[in-house]
């Protein structure tokens, strides 16, 4: 018996440490550059945090409340500001709704006209007006930045901080907008395997293929069977990675 309540007692320990930290950061350069203040209580976010059973800091967030004390982001400097939630394991694969807010409501993203957030698939339409962020709960730990009201960083990048950008494989993809076929020229420095993994803007894995290269220049054409909306192809030979950013509109 005593054996195994020590056996039950290491379990739920185990549980209590089961869970995934993502860390949002919002870049707000543009959004003051537009002429906008910044609120006397900093960037907040809002979301069904609570229905995730996140938290922050250790503390439990609530459903759609920027104003309250968890919902706070830090001030990282250079208009960067950012907030660490924890998630259980119970929400891995859960699609969460959320937004970067200005002091409170009203200053929030999805109300600018110049909002892409929707049009750029990261976020959905509530069928009410409201524009809310979606990202589906991620099984790792994951950081993303992006400028406010929009679905990439402020340059144009992917605001997935975990993707790899060096370039080491010389890469280039054709047409760019494309409306499904691209080519793929890059080099290798020894014959061997390519792998190519197409990603979203949310770091999801849409599409991925495996193809043999000889050493020095190759092509590789593929069909980007995907929905419309911004990707990228990620092209690893020999532990080597590059990464280009292409739009598909069919």
């Amino acid at each position: 018996m005593k054996k195994t309540l020590t056996l039950a007692a290491a379990l739920v320990a185990s549980a209590a440490f089961a869970q995934v930290s993502v860390t949002y950061k919002v870049d707000i350069t543009d959004y003051l550059g537009a002429g906008n203040t910044l609120g006397a209580n900093g960037m907040r976010v809002g979301g069904n945090f609570a229905d995730q059973g996140a938290t922050t800091g250790g503390n439990a967030m609530v459903n759609w409340s920027p104003s309250d004390a968890n919902s706070a982001m830090t001030d990282e400097g250079n208009n960067i500001w950012s907030i660490t939630v924890d998630y259980p394991a119970s929400a891995v694969g859960a699609l969460h709704y959320y937004k970067f807010v200005n002091n409170d409501w009203g200053t929030n993203e999805g109300t600018s006209a110049s909002s892409t957030i929707a049009t750029d698939s990261c976020g959905v339409d509530d069928g009410a007006g409201n524009i809310n962020r979606t990202i589906t709960v991620p099984a790792a730990n994951a950081a993303f930045l992006y400028c406010f009201d929009a679905c990439m960083q402020c340059d144009g990048t992917s605001p997935n901080l975990s993707i790899e950008k060096n370039e080491t494989v010389a890469l280039t993809v054709s047409p760019n907008p494309t409306t499904g076929a691209v080519s793929m020229e890059f080099s290798a420095r020894a014959a061997g395997v390519a792998g190519v993994n197409v990603v979203n803007i949310l770091g999801q894995s849409v599409m991925s293929f495996e193809r043999a290269v000889e050493a020095g220049v190759n092509t590789l054409n593929a069909d980007l069977n995907v929905a419309n909306g911004t990707y990228f192809v990620e092209v690893t030979v020999d532990g080597a990675k590059s990464v280009k950013r292409v739009v598909v509109a069919h």
